[in-house]
């Protein structure tokens, strides 16, 4: 019975592997879009703040320094802060013309500040930036030539870690690898919030929307048009070093893709969508609504077997491989196995939370470290 039951978890396990490693067999010999840095549409660059009074300054002066014609360029500052942060921007915007504030009532969550922001947005290309994510000069050109491709409706850039932990870096190693594929292939599934959207696309989000470019990303995806992966468009963006810290933000992000994709399950194996409805996106839904479920039933089914033809006591068994795991998660070697499992926990941990608490669309600040 338990040898049965194992098969079935197994293979469950592996599909999205199997479609993934279809991903990058099928996107070998595929170009994502060529890069027109000629191309310099009027470009809205929306960023949320709420208390970002130390931020906001080296923010905005960061996103001045971006190499893009000034007179294509507008920024789009959404605040319900109860610090100096509006008084910060309204200072800069009367001797810069092209910051615009926009202030709220009160705090309503991100998704609700950025349907405003991108209601008020000017731009044919709309650019979320988040207000502690820093940008090389070229970055905002690399993300924005994309567009020259009229089937493109949304673009992700990459994020490079200011001090990454070996754990952090294996995840991002692993999920870069497999955005750029799925852009080769049709489309990526996960942004990141350093993105591009065409105006004429974007839709208001779901005011309770936890993954919000994601959720964009595949609103435009459904109207036909490609979202990509963008990996010359990079932004720098501080990550938690603890391990605690760590899971209480991607357990979050998490709880907002596992969302995300269990509402939008009749993407699954749908011709319509093409590529991306037939490998695409099964692979991210199986790999974060399903897998992370089936993993520790595998695992112990797994260990359980074992035990019986090497002739270890499963209860001495469990524990030692378990331990081995933890080190390897703590210590973050080997880096692909540690971001395996950090990724993993963060999802079980998110699917808990969002089945027992549901949503939680507020977002919460960062700390005020200097990048």
């Amino acid at each position: 019975m338990v040898s049965a039951l194992l098969v079935v978890a197994m293979t469950l396990f592996a599909i999205p592997y199997i479609l993934l490693l279809l991903t990058f067999l099928r996107s070998r010999n595929r170009l994502v879009v060529t890069d027109t840095r000629k191309f310099t549409p009027l470009v809205s660059i929306v960023i949320a703040t709420y208390n970002e009074e130390k931020k906001i300054n080296r923010k905005i002066e960061n996103t001045l320094s971006l190499e893009y014609p000034r007179e294509k360029l507008e920024i789009v500052v959404v605040d319900s802060s109860e610090d100096a942060t509006p008084e910060l921007v309204n200072k800069l915007a009367k001797s810069i013309p092209i910051i615009k504030l926009v202030k709220e009532p009160k705090r309503r969550g991100l998704a609700t500040a950025l349907n405003l922001g991108y209601a008020t947005a000017n731009g044919d290309i709309v650019v979320k930036s988040d207000c502690d994510i820093l940008n090389p000069p070229n970055a905002l050109r690399r993300l924005v030539a994309v567009f020259s491709d009229l089937k493109i409706g949304g673009a992700s850039g990459r994020q490079v870690l200011s001090k990454p932990h070996s754990t952090e870096k294996g995840y991002r190693v692993m999920m870069d690898k497999i955005r750029e594929a799925q852009s080769k292939l049709d489309s990526a599934y996960m942004f990141e919030p350093f993105c591009a959207f065409r105006k004429e696309l974007i839709e208001p989000i779901s005011k309770k929307s936890v993954a919000d470019d994601g959720e964009l990303a595949l609103k435009i995806r459904k109207k036909g048009f490609r979202t990509i992966f963008t990996s010359d468009a990079v932004f720098y963006e501080e990550t938690p070093t603890s391990m605690v810290d760590r899971l209480r933000q991607k357990s979050r992000r998490g709880q907002g893709h596992i969302q995300l994709a269990v509402t939008n399950w009749r993407v699954l194996f749908n011709p319509k969508y093409g590529s991306f409805g037939l490998i695409v996106f099964p692979t991210m839904f199986l790999l974060m609504v399903v897998n992370p479920w089936l993993l520790p039933f595998l695992g112990l089914g797994t260990l359980y077997l074992l035990s019986g033809l090497i002739g270890i006591p499963f209860l001495l068994l469990t524990p030692l491989v378990v331990i081995s795991l933890g080190v390897s998660y703590v210590t973050g070697y080997p880096k692909l196995l540690s971001g395996f499992l950090e990724s993993q926990i963060s999802l079980l941990l998110g699917g808990l939370n969002l089945l027992l608490r549901g949503p939680s669309y507020m977002w919460e600040k960062k700390n005020d470290n200097v990048l």
